[in-house]
């Protein structure tokens, strides 16, 4: 996504999902932008092909980052899953 579409998917994005980059921050203050981004579009429950669609990038490439944000965010137990831990900010 380009960064002025970027921005404007944020606005609305916080609009709907009230102080989730803000509450996501507080748990994990090491998340990088790319990390936050990815947890948006987790947020918005799409699928790691949907995504990679969106960023350009290769399926696999996402199920490395979904993989390193889990590793961030403390997940460790494998019957957690992403999309519903990341609906719970």
């Amino acid at each position: 996504m380009k960064n002025d579409l970027w921005d404007e998917f944020k606005i609305h994005f916080n609009q709907v999902y009230l102080d989730f980059y803000k509450k996501l921050q507080e748990y994990c203050p090491d998340l990088s932008p790319a990390d936050l981004k990815l947890c948006a579009f987790l947020r918005l429950n799409m699928s790691s092909k949907e995504i990679a669609a969106l960023c350009g990038v290769t399926v696999k490439s996402i199920e490395v980052m979904r993989s390193r944000l889990r590793k961030k965010l403390n997940i460790t137990n494998t019957d957690v899953n992403l999309n519903t831990f990341l609906s719970e900010f």
